[in-house]
């Protein structure tokens, strides 16, 4: 979904690639660049590490969509992209790439590379060595203009030679309670449309406000209101509607038809334990609007007693040995501002275990709850898991091997739709024998606690 398993601090992880690049800015590299039959730069050995984004100067291009003449970029065989850079909802693809030679734009077919749409107007690559030289990557100094554009332009050529900026139509926000659709009045016009005509799916929604000269249209992000429909996945949940648009003086014309505009809100069941809001682009199908709202938000706290009320404070934490942890998670879902739209979601404990580093991934593990259900009944206890937008749980606190006092709790937690199927964990033993389809969460971790031989 848009990530890539990228080296960040020594650390790999699956981040957006849009946010973590290098940036490669080598002046050689313009279509411009003439080698005068020279052409000595090459990328075959060029150690390349993960994502890379294009810059000429202090603007920000992209490689060309279009043959490159031999020597130019400063080498003898200039490399372009031979299918076009994807849409912001592509996510990470693969994309072709040519060499050309004297007129023949595909005489060397290089090893493809990939490629992704970033929100702002630029593009990231990962790049790979060429298989020979002389042979590097373009950078189109002609996709300068590019950098210009709002966040809410697309940048576009029909030629590939000549780019510009145009508004998108219409602008689309997925806020938290509220999805606003905004129309540009200037270019409906140009269209022959009126802006302030339009309505949503139920014509009775038609309330609009006027901002510099964008039009706009709002409504609550509920199920079945204004024609809104909600749809859920294992992994988004999906607001629709339409937006019907008149032409001008047309809106009491039988014979004037209207335009009509889907729309779609996407909402990631999916959390991080940051707190920042991130997109995450999913592909619908049809030509309709689409943008992403924010996460789920989740969070994992360490109580002072059972009845999870007073947690402890940020920060280490110091108890005896056999102490009672309760630890609690709560999520909040964002999908709907209805209380009865909330309660169709719950949280559910899929894996809770101990490390003795704040690395989740780090062994040897120590798990309190696996595969939903608790290790062993005599040490921990499943207060809550499956039954709201928040569980529970109880653990004794133990050395659970060699003498570390440091000890990191870590739980994988899930997302679960109960309108389509049941969400609490049935144990027998150590195993669930109830497992309903759900999305999985990000890991939450709490810590450090350490172990004492008492508190005196």
């Amino acid at each position: 979904m848009g990530e890539d398993c990228i080296s960040a601090g020594g650390t790999s992880c699956c981040a957006d690639p849009c946010q973590h690049y290098t940036v490669l800015n080598d002046g050689w590299r313009a279509t411009n660049n003439n080698a005068n039959g020279y052409g000595e730069h090459c990328d075959k050995d060029v150690n390349w590490q993960g994502w890379y984004r294009l810059f000429l100067g202090n603007t920000s291009v992209q490689m060309p969509e279009r043959c490159v003449d031999s020597y130019m970029c400063g080498t003898a065989f200039p490399m372009w992209l031979t299918d076009p850079h994807p849409q912001l909802l592509d996510g990470v693809v693969q994309r072709g790439v040519c060499g050309s030679w004297y007129g023949d734009c595909c005489y060397w077919r290089q090893n493809p590379i990939h490629v992704k749409a970033c929100y702002g107007n630029y593009y990231v690559y990962k790049f790979v060595p060429t298989t020979t030289c002389n042979m590097a990557y373009c950078a189109d100094v002609n996709t300068k203009v590019c950098s210009t554009c709002r966040d809410d332009d697309t940048c576009m050529s029909e030629d590939k030679i000549t780019w510009r900026c145009k508004r998108k139509v219409p602008e689309l926000v997925c806020g938290w309670s509220l999805v606003q659709v905004g129309l540009n009045r200037a270019h409906l016009e140009a269209a022959g449309r009126n802006a302030s005509s339009a309505h949503l799916a139920d014509g009775r929604c038609s309330a609009h406000q006027e901002a510099n000269g964008t039009v706009w249209y709002q409504v609550e992000r509920r199920e079945g209101l204004c024609g809104n429909t909600l749809e859920t996945n294992t992994t988004h949940a999906v607001y629709s509607n339409s937006l019907v648009v008149y032409p001008v003086d047309g809106r009491n014309d039988s014979l004037s038809r209207p335009v009509s505009y889907p729309l779609s809100c996407v909402y990631p069941l999916e959390t991080e334990s940051r707190l920042d809001v991130a997109l995450r682009p999913y592909l619908l199908p049809g030509n309709g609007v689409v943008r992403v709202g924010a996460k789920a938000r989740a969070s994992m706290s360490l109580y002072l007693n059972s009845n999870y009320t007073e947690p402890y404070p940020a920060g280490r934490v110091t108890l005896p040995v056999g102490s009672i942890l309760h630890v609690g998670v709560s999520v909040e879902v964002g999908v709907s501002v209805e209380e009865s739209e909330a309660e169709r979601y719950v949280v559910v404990l899929d894996n809770c275990y101990a490390t003795e580093s704040p690395s989740p991934d780090d062994l040897p593990r120590f798990y309190m709850i696996q595969h939903r259900c608790p290790s062993n009944r005599t040490q921990v206890r499943v207060e809550e898991s499956g039954s709201s937008l928040r569980a529970r749980f109880s653990a004794l606190l133990f050395l659970y091997q060699g003498d570390y006092r440091d000890v990191f709790l870590h739980c994988s937690i899930s997302l679960c739709d109960q309108r389509r199927s049941s969400c609490t964990p049935v144990c027998s033993r150590r195993r669930s024998l109830s497992v309903s389809k759900s999305v999985p969460l990000k890991l939450l971790t709490i810590g450090p606690i350490t172990w004492a031989q008492s508190l005196e």
